[in-house]
């Protein structure tokens, strides 16, 4: 017999991390639209990539839209716990010591990302082709390669397309190890700013939904835009994402069955309401079995967690 015999996990399983994949939003509109669709929008993020410091000529390009929708990994009992506040800029500076006490109470990863989640299991994750993201140090000689092997592909006169992708493929899936973040609070004098943190990216063990570029070719959509004229125009975004949403596009969707959801989470018992409301009007027929839609309306109801009561509980 073997002294070293060999311990094999569950498919499922993971030892250090959460077995479950959470994908955090700021509105009940967007979770509503999550669970009547059956599906995920994927939408065009800003990225920071000027640790990269990738340039055409003049032309430094300190930012793209990446086509995307992200999710974590982070343990149940790690969700709601405070992390260390680094508040940078003017902004941050002027909040008085009260509102700077609010901020360090309230820091946590629902706090960044939003109170409304949908999670699945790891396993549909992977089936469904996310990718954990590369968390880049911008001192490694990783980094240093990268943005050399970059600047290679833009300034030649030609390169293989296969090359190209698979330039394009690492960025989409890569992130700074560090840096600054806004999140927009209100002021003690109802005031909206936006404050500028700087922060540990690894922290949020990010997983990755990037749509497959034979379907985005399909629908004449790119992975990335880069043309800072383009990125300029923020209101050009928005229009674009909006347009995102419409079925047309839904073969860039993420979809999933409702047996996939693991939980669902809301951030208080109104909402909870609110989101059992929207289950029982969801269509009978996107119901994969007709003979029993109510049950499997109220298992998706049981799957309901009140964030308020994980912050107590867990």
């Amino acid at each position: 017999m073997s002294e070293n015999p060999v311990v094999v996990l569950p498919y499922d399983d993971y030892a250090q991390s959460a077995n479950t994949l959470f994908h955090f939003m700021s509105k009940s509109e967007y979770l509503k639209s999550i669970l009547i669709n059956r599906a995920i929008v994927p939408r065009y993020c800003m990225e920071n990539i000027e640790y990269l410091d990738i340039h055409i000529g003049d032309i430094s390009f300190k930012e793209v839209a990446i086509l995307q929708k992200c999710f974590c990994d982070i343990p149940f009992h790690k969700l709601t716990d405070n992390f260390e506040l680094n508040g940078v800029g003017e902004v941050y500076k002027s909040l008085n010591d009260d509102e700077k006490l609010i901020l360090t109470k309230n820091n946590t990863h629902p706090d960044y990302y939003g109170k409304f989640a949908i999670a699945f299991s790891k396993s549909w994750g992977e089936n469904k082709s996310l990718q954990p993201v590369h968390y880049l140090n911008e001192n490694s000689l990783y980094t240093i390669e990268f943005t050399k092997i970059f600047d290679s592909v833009l300034s030649a006169d030609s390169i293989p397309e296969e090359y190209v992708r698979d330039i394009l493929n690492r960025l989409s899936f890569a992130k700074p190890l560090r840096g600054i973040m806004k999140r927009t609070i209100k002021r003690n004098n109802s005031e909206n700013v936006s404050v500028e943190f700087y922060k540990n990216f690894h922290d949020e063990k990010e997983w990755r939904y990037v749509p497959n570029p034979t379907v985005l070719s399909a629908a004449k959509i790119e992975r990335i835009i880069a043309n800072p004229n383009i990125l300029n125009l923020r209101a050009g975004i928005i229009d674009i994402n909006d347009n995102l949403a419409t079925e047309k596009y839904r073969p860039l969707w993420l979809e999933y069955n409702y047996d996939d959801i693991r939980y669902i989470i809301v951030p208080d018992l109104h909402s909870r309401i609110d989101i059992i409301n929207t289950i029982m009007a969801i269509p009978d027929e996107q119901f994969d079995n007709q003979l029993q839609v109510l049950i499997q309306k109220y298992i998706l109801i049981s799957k309901i967690l009140v964030l308020e009561e994980i912050r107590k509980d867990w």
